[in-house]
Protein backbone atom coordinates (compact mmCIF):
# COMPACT_ATOMS: atom_id res chain seq x y z
CA UNK A 1 0.00 0.00 0.00
CA UNK A 2 1.17 3.26 -1.03
CA UNK A 3 2.45 5.68 1.92
CA UNK A 4 1.00 9.22 2.77
CA UNK A 5 3.85 10.98 1.55
CA UNK A 6 4.52 8.63 -1.51
CA UNK A 7 0.83 9.65 -2.29
CA UNK A 8 1.58 13.58 -1.77
CA UNK A 9 4.45 13.26 -3.94
CA UNK A 10 2.84 10.84 -6.37
CA UNK A 11 0.12 13.09 -7.19
CA UNK A 12 2.51 16.43 -7.79
CA UNK A 13 4.28 14.25 -9.95
CA UNK A 14 0.63 13.62 -11.79
CA UNK A 15 -0.40 16.95 -11.25
CA UNK A 16 2.70 18.75 -13.54
CA UNK A 17 2.18 15.34 -16.46
CA UNK A 18 -1.47 16.07 -16.74
CA UNK A 19 -0.66 20.30 -17.24
CA UNK A 20 1.78 18.89 -19.34
CA UNK A 21 -0.65 17.30 -21.73
CA UNK A 22 -3.26 20.41 -21.24
CA UNK A 23 -5.23 18.82 -19.04
CA UNK A 24 -6.45 21.14 -16.45
CA UNK A 25 -3.51 21.06 -13.33
CA UNK A 26 -5.50 20.73 -10.13
CA UNK A 27 -4.42 22.25 -6.53
CA UNK A 28 -2.57 19.54 -3.98
CA UNK A 29 -5.58 18.66 -2.64
CA UNK A 30 -7.01 17.86 -5.10
CA UNK A 31 -4.62 15.94 -6.81
CA UNK A 32 -4.41 13.84 -3.89
CA UNK A 33 -7.99 13.01 -4.06
CA UNK A 34 -7.55 11.72 -8.23
CA UNK A 35 -4.14 9.94 -7.08
CA UNK A 36 -6.22 8.26 -4.14
CA UNK A 37 -8.79 7.29 -6.27
CA UNK A 38 -5.93 6.42 -9.43
CA UNK A 39 -4.20 4.15 -6.75
CA UNK A 40 -7.62 2.42 -6.01
CA UNK A 41 -8.44 1.54 -9.82
CA UNK A 42 -5.46 -0.16 -10.43
CA UNK A 43 -5.34 -2.49 -7.24
CA UNK A 44 -9.06 -2.99 -8.28
CA UNK A 45 -7.85 -3.35 -11.96
CA UNK A 46 -5.33 -5.98 -10.64
CA UNK A 47 -8.03 -7.24 -8.60
CA UNK A 48 -9.95 -8.38 -11.37
CA UNK A 49 -7.28 -9.34 -13.96
CA UNK A 50 -7.51 -7.15 -15.97
CA UNK A 51 -4.66 -6.59 -18.15
CA UNK A 52 -5.61 -2.56 -19.78
CA UNK A 53 -7.65 0.07 -18.21
CA UNK A 54 -7.96 3.85 -18.81
CA UNK A 55 -10.57 6.19 -17.06
CA UNK A 56 -10.66 9.76 -16.93
CA UNK A 57 -12.43 12.65 -14.68
CA UNK A 58 -14.33 15.37 -16.33
CA UNK A 59 -15.22 18.49 -14.32
CA UNK A 60 -16.91 21.97 -15.17
CA UNK A 61 -16.30 20.62 -19.23
CA UNK A 62 -12.73 20.10 -18.70
CA UNK A 63 -11.05 16.82 -18.10
CA UNK A 64 -9.09 17.12 -14.94
CA UNK A 65 -7.28 13.90 -14.42
CA UNK A 66 -6.66 11.06 -16.56
CA UNK A 67 -4.89 7.88 -15.92
CA UNK A 68 -3.30 4.54 -17.97
CA UNK A 69 -3.12 1.28 -16.24
CA UNK A 70 -1.15 -2.35 -17.13
CA UNK A 71 -0.46 -3.27 -20.43
CA UNK A 72 -2.73 -3.63 -23.94
CA UNK A 73 -0.92 -7.06 -24.90
CA UNK A 74 -0.22 -10.44 -24.26
CA UNK A 75 3.24 -11.07 -23.52
CA UNK A 76 2.75 -7.33 -21.32
CA UNK A 77 5.42 -5.40 -23.59
CA UNK A 78 2.87 -2.72 -24.81
CA UNK A 79 2.38 -0.43 -22.10
CA UNK A 80 -1.75 1.24 -22.03
CA UNK A 81 -1.91 4.45 -23.05
CA UNK A 82 -4.64 7.58 -22.46
CA UNK A 83 -5.17 6.78 -26.15
CA UNK A 84 -5.77 3.40 -26.22
CA UNK A 85 -8.59 1.93 -27.46
CA UNK A 86 -10.83 -0.15 -26.20
CA UNK A 87 -14.60 -1.79 -27.76
CA UNK A 88 -17.05 0.31 -25.57
CA UNK A 89 -19.72 -2.18 -25.93
CA UNK A 90 -23.30 -0.72 -24.93
CA UNK A 91 -21.66 2.67 -23.60
CA UNK A 92 -22.30 3.02 -27.52
CA UNK A 93 -26.31 3.95 -26.74
CA UNK A 94 -26.03 7.09 -25.16
CA UNK A 95 -24.40 8.51 -27.91
CA UNK A 96 -25.93 6.69 -30.96
CA UNK A 97 -28.96 8.10 -29.26
CA UNK A 98 -28.17 11.20 -28.96
CA UNK A 99 -27.29 11.35 -32.26
CA UNK A 100 -30.63 10.45 -33.27
CA UNK A 101 -32.21 12.73 -31.40
CA UNK A 102 -30.25 15.33 -33.05
CA UNK A 103 -31.74 13.71 -36.87
CA UNK A 104 -35.27 14.30 -35.17
CA UNK A 105 -34.43 17.49 -34.22
CA UNK A 106 -32.94 18.89 -37.51
CA UNK A 107 -35.75 17.04 -39.52
CA UNK A 108 -33.93 14.23 -40.56
CA UNK A 109 -36.33 10.95 -39.10
CA UNK A 110 -39.84 11.48 -37.00
CA UNK A 111 -38.94 9.65 -33.30
CA UNK A 112 -42.45 8.08 -34.60
CA UNK A 113 -41.06 5.68 -37.07
CA UNK A 114 -42.56 2.25 -36.10
CA UNK A 115 -40.16 -0.43 -35.38
CA UNK A 116 -42.39 -2.44 -37.81
CA UNK A 117 -40.02 -0.60 -40.52
CA UNK A 118 -37.69 -3.23 -40.10
CA UNK A 119 -38.86 -5.61 -42.39
CA UNK A 120 -37.04 -8.35 -39.99
CA UNK A 121 -38.92 -7.30 -37.04
CA UNK A 122 -42.32 -9.40 -37.11
CA UNK A 123 -40.34 -12.70 -37.69
CA UNK A 124 -37.37 -11.76 -35.26
CA UNK A 125 -39.69 -10.89 -32.65
CA UNK A 126 -42.03 -13.75 -32.84
CA UNK A 127 -38.42 -15.53 -32.23
CA UNK A 128 -37.34 -13.16 -29.17
CA UNK A 129 -41.10 -13.64 -27.37
CA UNK A 130 -40.44 -17.03 -26.83
CA UNK A 131 -36.75 -17.38 -27.02
CA UNK A 132 -36.15 -18.19 -23.59
CA UNK A 133 -33.89 -14.92 -23.10
CA UNK A 134 -35.92 -13.29 -20.05
CA UNK A 135 -36.06 -9.80 -22.06
CA UNK A 136 -37.63 -11.57 -24.84
CA UNK A 137 -39.61 -13.98 -23.39
CA UNK A 138 -39.84 -12.91 -19.78
CA UNK A 139 -39.26 -14.10 -15.98
CA UNK A 140 -37.44 -13.36 -13.07
CA UNK A 141 -34.02 -11.51 -12.73
CA UNK A 142 -31.41 -12.34 -10.41
CA UNK A 143 -32.52 -9.56 -8.36
CA UNK A 144 -36.20 -10.91 -8.14
CA UNK A 145 -37.69 -8.17 -10.43
CA UNK A 146 -40.31 -9.98 -12.55
CA UNK A 147 -39.43 -9.13 -16.59
CA UNK A 148 -42.19 -9.07 -18.86
CA UNK A 149 -42.02 -10.04 -22.36
CA UNK A 150 -42.46 -8.29 -25.79
CA UNK A 151 -45.35 -7.86 -26.49
CA UNK A 152 -45.55 -8.19 -30.57
CA UNK A 153 -49.08 -7.06 -30.76
CA UNK A 154 -47.92 -3.55 -29.18
CA UNK A 155 -47.23 -0.84 -32.12
CA UNK A 156 -43.98 0.03 -31.09
CA UNK A 157 -42.11 3.46 -32.14
CA UNK A 158 -38.35 4.52 -32.08
CA UNK A 159 -39.31 6.76 -28.74
CA UNK A 160 -39.97 3.19 -27.23
CA UNK A 161 -37.23 1.39 -28.11
CA UNK A 162 -34.98 4.68 -26.86
CA UNK A 163 -36.78 4.64 -23.33
CA UNK A 164 -36.53 0.87 -23.30
CA UNK A 165 -40.27 0.89 -22.92
CA UNK A 166 -40.76 -2.72 -25.10
CA UNK A 167 -41.87 -5.23 -21.87
CA UNK A 168 -44.91 -5.74 -21.23
CA UNK A 169 -48.44 -4.11 -22.21
CA UNK A 170 -47.75 -0.77 -21.72
CA UNK A 171 -44.90 1.23 -21.10
CA UNK A 172 -45.16 1.71 -17.33
CA UNK A 173 -41.26 0.52 -16.42
CA UNK A 174 -38.29 -0.22 -18.48
CA UNK A 175 -36.43 -2.67 -18.72
CA UNK A 176 -33.13 -3.11 -20.57
CA UNK A 177 -33.33 -4.75 -23.85
CA UNK A 178 -30.32 -4.61 -26.05
CA UNK A 179 -31.27 -7.06 -28.71
CA UNK A 180 -34.68 -4.46 -29.76
CA UNK A 181 -32.44 -1.36 -29.28
CA UNK A 182 -29.59 -3.10 -31.69
CA UNK A 183 -32.76 -2.82 -34.47
CA UNK A 184 -32.76 0.72 -34.46
CA UNK A 185 -30.68 1.36 -37.82
CA UNK A 186 -32.48 -1.05 -39.52
CA UNK A 187 -35.83 0.62 -38.69
CA UNK A 188 -34.82 4.11 -39.19
CA UNK A 189 -33.47 3.34 -42.97
CA UNK A 190 -36.37 1.02 -43.42
CA UNK A 191 -38.41 4.10 -43.21
CA UNK A 192 -36.20 6.12 -45.50
CA UNK A 193 -33.58 7.69 -42.71
CA UNK A 194 -29.73 7.71 -43.71
CA UNK A 195 -27.34 4.66 -42.29
CA UNK A 196 -27.08 5.08 -38.70
CA UNK A 197 -23.00 5.32 -39.47
CA UNK A 198 -23.62 8.41 -41.21
CA UNK A 199 -26.32 9.67 -38.58
CA UNK A 200 -23.46 9.21 -35.55
CA UNK A 201 -20.65 10.57 -37.73
CA UNK A 202 -22.24 13.81 -38.75
CA UNK A 203 -24.30 14.36 -35.60
CA UNK A 204 -21.75 13.44 -33.05
CA UNK A 205 -18.10 12.81 -34.14
CA UNK A 206 -17.44 15.39 -36.01
CA UNK A 207 -19.29 18.54 -34.16
CA UNK A 208 -17.34 17.02 -30.78
CA UNK A 209 -13.85 16.33 -33.11
CA UNK A 210 -13.96 12.90 -32.26
CA UNK A 211 -11.36 11.80 -34.59
CA UNK A 212 -10.13 8.18 -35.11
CA UNK A 213 -12.89 6.48 -33.91
CA UNK A 214 -14.62 3.13 -35.05
CA UNK A 215 -18.23 3.10 -36.00
CA UNK A 216 -17.68 -1.02 -36.02
CA UNK A 217 -15.30 -2.99 -37.91
CA UNK A 218 -16.25 -1.71 -41.36
CA UNK A 219 -15.81 1.64 -41.07
CA UNK A 220 -14.06 3.03 -43.90
CA UNK A 221 -13.37 6.31 -41.38
CA UNK A 222 -12.50 4.43 -38.26
CA UNK A 223 -8.86 6.05 -38.31
CA UNK A 224 -6.41 4.74 -36.05
CA UNK A 225 -9.02 3.13 -33.73
CA UNK A 226 -8.71 -0.60 -34.51
CA UNK A 227 -4.48 0.10 -34.76
CA UNK A 228 -4.79 1.19 -31.31
CA UNK A 229 -7.42 -1.25 -29.96
CA UNK A 230 -6.24 -3.18 -26.71
CA UNK A 231 -6.88 -6.80 -27.86
CA UNK A 232 -9.50 -8.59 -25.19
CA UNK A 233 -8.88 -10.63 -22.36
CA UNK A 234 -10.90 -13.56 -20.22
CA UNK A 235 -10.25 -14.65 -16.66
CA UNK A 236 -9.76 -18.64 -16.43
CA UNK A 237 -11.02 -20.56 -13.10
CA UNK A 238 -7.05 -20.32 -11.95
CA UNK A 239 -7.38 -16.47 -12.41
CA UNK A 240 -4.67 -16.24 -15.26
CA UNK A 241 -5.84 -14.40 -18.49
CA UNK A 242 -5.94 -15.53 -21.83
CA UNK A 243 -6.64 -13.11 -24.97
CA UNK A 244 -9.84 -13.79 -26.45
CA UNK A 245 -11.25 -13.53 -29.77
CA UNK A 246 -12.27 -10.44 -30.92
CA UNK A 247 -16.60 -10.01 -31.84
CA UNK A 248 -17.68 -10.22 -34.51
CA UNK A 249 -20.76 -8.48 -34.49
CA UNK A 250 -20.30 -4.69 -36.30
CA UNK A 251 -21.99 -0.95 -35.29
CA UNK A 252 -25.38 -0.80 -34.10
CA UNK A 253 -27.40 1.44 -31.85
CA UNK A 254 -26.41 -0.97 -28.72
CA UNK A 255 -23.16 -1.42 -29.34
CA UNK A 256 -20.21 -1.15 -31.23
CA UNK A 257 -17.96 1.78 -30.97
CA UNK A 258 -14.21 1.51 -30.57
CA UNK A 259 -12.89 4.51 -28.82
CA UNK A 260 -10.53 6.01 -25.93
CA UNK A 261 -11.56 7.66 -22.80
CA UNK A 262 -10.05 10.74 -24.44
CA UNK A 263 -12.52 10.45 -26.99
CA UNK A 264 -15.18 9.93 -24.68
CA UNK A 265 -14.56 12.61 -22.71
CA UNK A 266 -14.64 15.39 -25.92
CA UNK A 267 -18.40 14.03 -26.34
CA UNK A 268 -19.09 14.56 -22.70
CA UNK A 269 -17.87 17.64 -23.06
CA UNK A 270 -19.33 18.77 -26.40
CA UNK A 271 -22.76 17.49 -25.01
CA UNK A 272 -22.53 19.83 -21.93
CA UNK A 273 -21.63 22.58 -24.18
CA UNK A 274 -24.43 22.55 -25.98
CA UNK A 275 -22.92 21.65 -29.03
CA UNK A 276 -24.55 18.32 -29.78
CA UNK A 277 -27.67 18.66 -28.73
CA UNK A 278 -30.76 22.06 -28.68
CA UNK A 279 -31.58 23.12 -25.18
CA UNK A 280 -35.10 21.47 -25.03
CA UNK A 281 -33.28 17.95 -25.73
CA UNK A 282 -30.96 18.98 -22.95
CA UNK A 283 -33.31 19.79 -20.44
CA UNK A 284 -35.67 16.86 -21.57
CA UNK A 285 -32.88 14.35 -20.79
CA UNK A 286 -31.46 15.93 -17.99
CA UNK A 287 -33.37 17.99 -15.72
CA UNK A 288 -35.38 16.72 -12.35
CA UNK A 289 -38.69 15.09 -13.82
CA UNK A 290 -39.61 12.45 -10.88
CA UNK A 291 -38.60 8.90 -11.27
CA UNK A 292 -39.48 5.84 -9.66
CA UNK A 293 -37.49 4.01 -6.85
CA UNK A 294 -36.05 1.57 -9.51
CA UNK A 295 -34.41 4.37 -11.23
CA UNK A 296 -35.86 5.08 -15.38
CA UNK A 297 -34.23 4.82 -18.59
CA UNK A 298 -34.12 8.05 -20.49
CA UNK A 299 -33.13 8.63 -24.35
CA UNK A 300 -29.79 6.41 -24.24
CA UNK A 301 -29.09 6.83 -20.64
CA UNK A 302 -29.97 4.52 -17.25
CA UNK A 303 -30.96 7.30 -14.70
CA UNK A 304 -31.64 6.64 -10.69
CA UNK A 305 -31.74 9.03 -7.92
CA UNK A 306 -28.75 8.31 -5.20
CA UNK A 307 -29.07 10.09 -1.55
CA UNK A 308 -30.14 13.54 -2.57
CA UNK A 309 -28.55 13.18 -6.12
CA UNK A 310 -29.36 12.46 -9.56
CA UNK A 311 -26.92 9.78 -11.13
CA UNK A 312 -27.04 9.36 -15.13
CA UNK A 313 -25.17 6.43 -16.54
CA UNK A 314 -24.35 3.49 -18.83
CA UNK A 315 -22.14 0.46 -17.98
CA UNK A 316 -20.65 -1.26 -21.16
CA UNK A 317 -20.06 -5.35 -21.13
CA UNK A 318 -18.69 -7.95 -23.72
CA UNK A 319 -18.70 -10.93 -21.84
CA UNK A 320 -14.93 -12.35 -21.95
CA UNK A 321 -13.97 -9.41 -23.70
CA UNK A 322 -14.58 -5.73 -22.87
CA UNK A 323 -16.03 -3.33 -19.91
CA UNK A 324 -17.24 -0.04 -19.76
CA UNK A 325 -18.41 2.76 -17.33
CA UNK A 326 -19.70 6.06 -18.07
CA UNK A 327 -21.17 7.91 -15.18
CA UNK A 328 -22.59 11.65 -15.14
CA UNK A 329 -23.25 13.72 -11.96
CA UNK A 330 -24.99 16.82 -13.36
CA UNK A 331 -25.53 18.58 -10.28
CA UNK A 332 -22.08 18.76 -9.36
CA UNK A 333 -20.57 19.43 -13.55
CA UNK A 334 -18.56 15.83 -12.59
CA UNK A 335 -18.24 12.35 -14.96
CA UNK A 336 -16.36 9.30 -14.69
CA UNK A 337 -15.36 7.39 -17.42
CA UNK A 338 -13.73 3.96 -17.38
CA UNK A 339 -12.42 1.35 -19.97
CA UNK A 340 -11.09 -2.12 -19.64
CA UNK A 341 -10.02 -5.01 -21.51
CA UNK A 342 -12.09 -7.52 -19.35
CA UNK A 343 -15.13 -7.90 -17.99
CA UNK A 344 -14.35 -6.96 -14.71
CA UNK A 345 -16.05 -3.70 -14.76
CA UNK A 346 -19.47 -5.23 -15.06
CA UNK A 347 -21.49 -5.79 -11.80
CA UNK A 348 -24.22 -8.23 -12.58
CA UNK A 349 -26.44 -5.28 -13.47
CA UNK A 350 -30.12 -5.54 -12.77
CA UNK A 351 -32.66 -5.52 -15.88
CA UNK A 352 -35.32 -3.54 -14.55
CA UNK A 353 -33.29 -1.37 -11.69
CA UNK A 354 -30.78 1.52 -12.31
CA UNK A 355 -28.24 1.02 -9.55
CA UNK A 356 -24.65 1.60 -10.28
CA UNK A 357 -23.63 2.41 -6.73
CA UNK A 358 -23.36 -1.31 -6.36
CA UNK A 359 -20.29 -1.15 -8.76
CA UNK A 360 -17.17 -1.16 -6.38
CA UNK A 361 -15.91 1.29 -8.92
CA UNK A 362 -18.35 4.08 -8.83
CA UNK A 363 -18.65 3.12 -5.03
CA UNK A 364 -15.73 3.84 -4.35
CA UNK A 365 -15.73 7.48 -6.96
CA UNK A 366 -19.05 8.86 -5.15
CA UNK A 367 -17.38 8.25 -1.49
CA UNK A 368 -14.14 9.85 -2.99
CA UNK A 369 -15.62 12.72 -4.85
CA UNK A 370 -19.12 13.72 -3.65
CA UNK A 371 -18.33 15.28 -0.26
CA UNK A 372 -21.17 14.96 2.65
Amino acid sequence: MIGKKQLIWFALSISAALASTGVRAQSPEAAVDYAEYGVFLDEFRKSQSIRAMTAVIVRDQEIVWEAAFGTSDDEGEIPTTIDTTFNIASVTKPIAAAAILKEAATGGLTLDVPLASDSGWDAFCKWFSGSGIIFGSGGTDQDGSDIQPVDCERDFRLRDILNMQVNGKQADRFVYNPMAFARIDRAIEGAGGRPLRAIVRDNILTPAAMENVALGWHDPDGGSALRLLAPPFAVQEDGRTKKTSLGDDDFRAAAGIKASVRHLAKFDIALDKGALLPDRWMKRIFTEQAISPEGAYRWGWFVQDWNDDRLFWHSGWDPDRYSAIYLKLPKYRLTLIVLANGEGLWWDNSLARAEIQKSPVVARFLEQFVKR
